[in-house]
């Protein structure tokens, strides 16, 4: 075969493998009889898939550090207006990143963003209201919907199924304490 047509045919398995048309393992075994071995293909160097499966996995760090900083310390209000949109941010452009590489890790981004944000927001009306258990319930219930809602939106089946058990749990929990 000659050198013009192998690399038509390289660049196209390529373009397949990019786009994700046919699975990584069958392009990489395309890959290997048509470079006779000698693959040119830089995304399966040990840094590369490192970084992102370490960009993926940190926000599963962030949650005992934000509930460390939350309930152990005790931070001025200014400091912790400081701390908690720098981290919010962080997990975002995370996020951002690992969906627009459509990476299995951006689902840690998502847990960990509600996470956090149900633990600041139960956070932030303790702080202004006596925190009751029936304020507790309206706060895990609205953050329920929400989550309900996301899971149905963007087809996150886990979103949907925490939302609603999280819902049985609490009403399960108020049959048995009243």
């Amino acid at each position: 075969m000659d050198a013009q047509r192998k690399q038509i045919i390289l660049k196209e398995i390529n373009f397949w493998k990019e786009n994700r048309m046919l699975p990584e393992q069958y392009c990489n075994y395309l890959l290997s009889i048509y470079s006779e071995g000698e693959s040119k293909d830089n995304s399966n160097k040990f840094g590369y898939h490192k970084l992102w499966a370490l960009l993926g996995v940190i926000p599963l760090f962030i949650i005992p550090l934000v509930t460390y900083l939350l309930y152990f310390t005790e931070l001025s209000l200014n400091l912790q207006i400081l701390i908690f949109p720098i981290i919010f941010l962080l997990l975002i452009i995370s996020s951002v990143l690992l969906t627009y590489k459509k990476l299995i890790w951006r689902h840690f981004s998502y847990v960990v963003i509600a996470i956090i944000c149900l633990e600041l927001i139960v956070e932030w009306v303790g702080s202004i209201t006596n925190l009751s258990p029936i304020i507790l319930g309206c706060i895990l219930f609205a953050n329920c919907l929400i989550w309900i809602v996301i899971g149905f939106l963007k087809k996150l089946t886990y979103f949907i199924y925490s939302g609603v058990s999280l819902i049985i749990f609490y009403i399960i929990f108020l049959l048995f304490t009243m």
